[in-house]
C-alpha cells in the first residue's frame, strides 16, 4: 500500500492498471507559486516541493508517491491551463509541433528514496479545427499539463513518439515497478 500524492485521475488509473494498492490525496502545494520558467527546472522543484509537503503532512507511515509533469513546447513552459483560453492557446502551439512530455517522480518508503526523471517526446500533425473546439467545449483538457492528452484527444494527431506513454499520461510506472516492489 502506498500513498500518491496527487489528485490525478490519470495517475489513479495507471496505479489500478498494474493492481498497485494506495490510498489517494491531495498534498495542497499551489503549483502556481512556483517561480520558474525552465520546465526542467520547473518539473523538479515542483516535485521536490510537493514531497517536502507531503512527508510534513503525511510522515513515511506509508510509502509517499509524488509527481509532477510539464509540458515543453516550442522551449515554453505550460502548466496546467487556468481556463479555456489558455488551454486554446497552448493547444495551438502543440498542433503541427512537436512537444516533450517532462515528469519528475519521487517515491519514499522507510527503506529508500528514489527520484526519476522523465521524457516522453511526441510529433504531432495538425490539429483539425472541429476537434479541437469540441476538445476545448468537453473540458476534459483541465488539470491536465499544457492541455494534453495523449490517450484521447491528441491520439490520432501522433506522428511519432519517443519515449514511455505510462510518463506521458503521469506516472512512469516502468521507471516505478522494481521499487514498488521492495514495499
Amino acid at each position: 500500500m502506498l500513498r500518491l500524492c496527487s489528485t490525478s485521475l490519470s495517475r489513479g488509473q495507471i496505479l489500478k492498471n498494474h493492481k498497485i494498492t494506495f490510498i489517494q490525496c491531495d498534498n495542497g502545494l499551489d503549483e502556481e507559486k512556483l517561480q520558474s520558467s525552465n520546465p526542467q527546472s520547473c518539473v523538479y522543484h515542483a516535485a521536490r516541493r510537493k514531497h517536502k509537503k507531503a512527508l510534513q503532512t503525511y510522515g513515511l507511515e506509508l510509502p509517499l508517491l509524488v509527481v509532477d509533469s510539464v509540458i515543453e513546447c516550442a522551449n515554453t513552459l505550460q502548466r496546467k491551463p487556468k481556463n479555456q483560453k489558455e488551454a486554446q492557446t497552448f493547444l495551438q502551439a502543440q498542433s503541427g509541433n512537436s512537444i516533450h512530455i517532462l515528469s519528475c517522480c519521487i517515491l519514499h518508503s522507510q527503506r529508500f528514496y528514489f527520484v526519476h526523471l522523465g521524457k516522453t517526446s511526441y510529433e504531432f500533425s495538425c490539429f483539425d479545427k472541429e476537434d479541437l473546439e469540441a476538445y476545448l467545449k468537453s473540458q476534459q483538457w483541465q488539470n491536465k499539463a499544457g492541455a494534453v492528452m495523449v490517450e484521447g484527444f491528441h491520439k490520432k494527431y501522433i506522428k511519432k513518439q519517443i519515449g514511455s506513454t505510462s510518463n506521458a499520461i503521469g506516472l512512469h510506472f516502468e521507471a516505478i515497478k522494481p521499487f514498488l516492489e521492495l514495499l
